[in-house]
């Protein structure tokens, strides 16, 4: 359980500006976890996560977002570079996402998430320009359609 929380908290702060403790125990209970605020905190120093400015993020006051130190570069991770350079729509049905990718792509990427080793994600089949990813469930369906558009959108 506690390497599955701490990959999804990897995950989350690799695909979103996470801002607190507050915000990041809110995400996890929105993917199933149920952590308190020590076990967050012991979490974040045993992933060496630190708090770095957020680019872009205005008015007065100084924002901050958790990151793993060293990703700091645009992408924080081999999929979610792949994702955002290449995945050109998501959709979803049941328990089934479909990725699409520009011819010759598509391979790639689902070798991507493969390497991720999401928990929820049972596997990929990868063609020319289509990526199907089986969620292991329905109920997890929205929380990994929602990683997939914010890995799209957040580079």
């Amino acid at each position: 359980m506690k390497e599955r929380r701490q990959r999804a908290i990897l995950t989350l702060v690799a695909t979103r500006p996470v801002r607190s403790q507050e915000e990041l125990a809110l995400l996890l209970e929105q993917q199933g976890f149920d952590a308190a605020q020590a076990t967050i905190s012991r979490d974040i120093k045993e992933l060496g996560l630190v708090k770095v400015p957020l680019r872009d993020a205005g008015g007065s006051a100084p924002q901050f977002k958790y990151v793993v130190p060293g990703s700091t570069m645009t992408f924080a991770s081999r999929l979610h570079r792949a994702v955002a350079e290449l995945v050109t729509s998501v959709a979803g049905s049941v328990n089934l996402i479909v990725l699409r990718t520009p011819p010759g792509h598509a391979m790639m990427v689902a070798a991507a998430i493969d390497e991720a080793a999401w928990p929820e994600i049972v596997g990929t089949l990868g063609g020319d320009d289509t990526i199907l990813a089986i969620v292991r469930s329905a109920a997890e369906m929205p929380v990994i359609m929602q990683r997939f558009n914010d890995l799209r959108e957040n580079q």
